[in-house]
């Protein structure tokens, strides 16, 4: 099942603190952890200074970074090249643990900007990496990307959402890491919405991170109900439900529904139909002669300018009677 996301929260502000070196800058992204933003194209090194804690002034504090002595000081400078950050731990004379910090690299945002972990949506029509999904109503949200082959490994460091519209919102990663879903803590699904939904979900591959931004949206731009499931077949009479993931009273919340029939050896996408109709009953009846034939259904929010769900398909095959 889901893996709860620690870093998630909500009205996040996005740079704690700032510094900035030569043609770097160096910012707080959230309780140790240190971006230092570059231009990876032109980045050699710079220096990033770390800081064990203030109550540690008058502690002895050694600083280590992959089991190696790193330098010796509550205050320290380490140097960070390319995109090699590293995890920094502090510890005192005898040894025990006392704070981290750890390092990433940030490629700033560049016309020429080539992007590392994420693909880019192929159906896309603008430059979308990740693609958000609402089943309904009520305020849950399911958003889905897929990993570059070289980057299968990166993992979601961190999520932003509802930091401009002010919305409280949940997060939790897919176990498969390649999604999430995120839900509207204050969400009524009857009352309208005054604010898009921001989201800004942040992606560690060792130690480079990338940002992805998705276009502000409201829920019913991104609507798009299940696929439909015929529950019951008579001769040629088909009946179906709303499906059980659709926002409640149907009154309310109506769906237009598409039937068509094509032939036997045809798929849904088949521009040869033999039948295409609209419907808002749950319940129709083929008059097509043949014997064999292949019928589809999908529908679509009959209020809303949404795109049709997945076909759902049942192949017919009656039987010649003997005489």
């Amino acid at each position: 099942m889901n893996m709860l996301l620690h870093h998630v929260l909500c009205l996040i502000l996005h740079v704690v603190s700032s510094s900035q070196y030569g043609t770097e800058t160096i910012e707080t992204l959230m309780p140790n952890v240190k971006v230092v933003k570059v231009e990876l194209r032109s980045f050699t090194e710079t220096q990033v200074p770390l800081l064990c804690g203030d109550s540690y002034q008058d502690t002895e504090v050694i600083w280590m970074k992959d089991s190696e002595r790193e330098g010796q000081g509550n205050q320290i400078q380490v140097k960070v090249e390319e995109m090699m950050g590293a995890n920094y731990s502090c510890h005192n004379a005898a040894g025990d643990y006392l704070n981290h910090t750890l390092v990433l690299v940030q490629d700033i945002p560049s016309p020429n900007r080539t992007r590392r972990v994420l693909e880019k949506s192929h159906d896309a029509d603008e430059d979308e990496y990740i693609r958000c999904l609402a089943k309904n109503y009520n305020g849950t949200f399911h958003c889905f990307w897929k990993k570059t082959t070289y980057r299968t490994s990166a993992v979601v460091a961190l999520v932003q959402v509802g930091q401009f519209s002010g919305r409280n919102f949940s997060c939790s990663v897919h176990s498969d890491g390649a999604g999430l879903t995120c839900e509207d803590l204050d969400s009524c699904s009857f009352a309208e919405e005054v604010s898009r939904i921001d989201l800004t979900i942040y992606f560690r591959s060792n130690y480079l991170l990338e940002d992805y931004t998705v276009t502000p949206f409201y829920i019913r731009e991104i609507v798009e109900t299940d696929k439909i499931h015929i529950t019951k077949v008579e001769g040629n009479t088909f009946q179906w439900g709303y499906p059980a993931t659709w926002s409640l009273p149907c009154s309310y919340y109506p769906l237009t529904f598409q039937v068509k029939v094509v032939h036997a050896r045809e798929s849904c996408d088949s521009e040869k139909q033999v039948l295409l109709k609209e419907t808002k009953e749950t319940k129709f009846t083929v008059t097509h002669s043949s014997k064999r034939y292949r019928f589809c259904l999908r529908a679509k929010d009959e209020l809303v300018d949404r795109p049709w769900c997945q076909w759902t398909d049942y192949e017919v095959k009656h039987q010649h009677k003997k005489h």
